[in-house]
């Protein structure tokens, strides 16, 4: 599961804002904004890692420092700018998450509940650890969920960001020690990617069309679906 899928603010619920002043708004608004910009960045590295993992495997983190990606480039670039860029870029993800939840209140595990359709249960199971033990769970447990939930629960942010970037430095380091073990297979697969990048690439841009187009007429047809029985 993730935030990061673009989507406009203007497909925000309505519910979410009310109750809120022109302030809090914007301030939604913005937050929606750069999640979206960051998710798009996500989609283009997913569309070019054929060629970023061989020749800019820092940029490709940047973009999109999802689980594969990064243990993609783990042998190729040092650990420390391997762990500095890879939590910088999640942090920048997770601190509009957080806001989200402090700005929203009441409504942002309902908010949560909405953007993950079908995963209810789970965010309410991290809602249940970070009630029961608040600074493990955001240690532990960094995500945008979690952020969002710690957010919500006005966590303050003098400790919340030493706590998630403390979380995201260790899990960084474990992906490094995950990389570094599997070098070799990691290795052959970046030759892979290399000699066959062009026709790879092409391969994941179209899918990844077909995917958007996919999405987007589902999310037409709900909304025609959902206008109809309110009617």
């Amino acid at each position: 599961m993730d935030l990061s899928a673009p989507r406009r603010a203007s497909e925000t619920p309505v519910d979410v804002e009310t109750g809120l002043d022109d302030g809090q708004r914007r301030v939604v608004r913005l937050c929606l904004i750069g999640l979206a910009v960051l998710g798009t960045g996500s989609m283009i590295g997913a569309m070019s890692v054929l060629y970023l993992a061989n020749h800019f495997p820092l940029l490709l983190i940047a973009l999109s420092p999802i689980g594969r990606h990064l243990l993609l480039v783990v042998p190729t670039v040092h650990p420390a700018a391997f762990v500095a860029v890879a939590t910088l870029r999640r942090l920048a993800f997770y601190v509009p998450c957080f806001i989200l939840g402090r700005t929203l209140g009441n409504t942002a595990l309902a908010w949560l509940e909405i953007r993950f359709r079908g995963a209810a249960r789970f965010v309410q199971w991290l809602d249940r650890i970070f009630q029961r033990a608040q600074y493990p769970a955001v240690f532990f447990l960094p995500g945008p969920i979690m952020s969002t939930i710690a957010g919500n629960a006005q966590m303050p942010v003098a400790t919340w960001i030493p706590l998630v970037a403390c979380g995201l430095v260790l899990r960084m380091l474990v992906v490094v020690w995950f990389g570094e073990w599997l070098r070799e297979p990691i290795q052959r697969l970046l030759e892979l990617f290399d000699e066959y990048w062009i026709p790879g690439t092409i391969v994941l841009v179209a899918g990844t069309a077909l995917y958007q187009w996919r999405r987007r007429t589902g999310r037409t047809r709900a909304r025609h679906e959902h206008e109809g029985r309110t009617d």
